[in-house]
């Protein structure tokens, strides 16, 4: 959300490329138009926190990365319901180290009235994370849809 894997490439993170069509190509913007999905599913700090802070980042404590992490999720979640509007689902995931602080945020916007953001929490129970890189593997990946499916069916959603 708001810091590259190690902190690499201070000051681009997810952000930077959310309202692309092409990563590589700086103010090409995608527009969804007029087309409102009915969720949206949002697993992202992952990079935010996995490992420690290098001197020169722009966060001098892990508190101060935490609150700056959660200011930046809070505007994307906002970002989303404005784009989206007020009846589209959205899922905020939260995983080990991570997941307190997306709860807050959930936590938060819905006692501001946003009734239709959600927190999920990923159980890495199971996970091999033998895909490149300690990414998932294609069998974590397929345990991962099985339990958000799960959870998801639990949504009053119309599909």
């Amino acid at each position: 959300m708001v810091r590259n894997y190690n902190g690499g490439e201070p000051g681009t993170d997810y952000r930077t490329y959310y309202d692309r069509a092409l990563l590589n190509v700086a103010g090409d913007v995608w527009s969804p138009g007029t087309w409102q999905p009915q969720l949206v599913v949002v697993y992202l700090g992952t990079n935010d926190f996995s490992t420690a802070l290098n001197p020169g980042e722009p966060w001098p404590t892990a508190d101060s990365l935490a609150a700056a992490y959660r200011s930046a999720y809070n505007g994307f979640l906002q970002k989303l319901r404005t784009r989206y509007g007020a009846t589209t689902t959205i899922v905020a995931v939260g995983a080990s180290p991570f997941a307190d602080h997306v709860q807050q945020v959930v936590q938060e916007r819905t006692a501001a009235g946003d009734s239709r953001v959600r927190y999920w929490t990923l159980d890495g129970t199971g996970l091999d994370l033998l895909g490149c890189h300690w990414h998932y593997s294609t069998r974590d990946h397929q345990l991962i849809a099985d339990r958000l499916g799960t959870y998801l069916s639990t949504l009053s959603l119309s599909w």
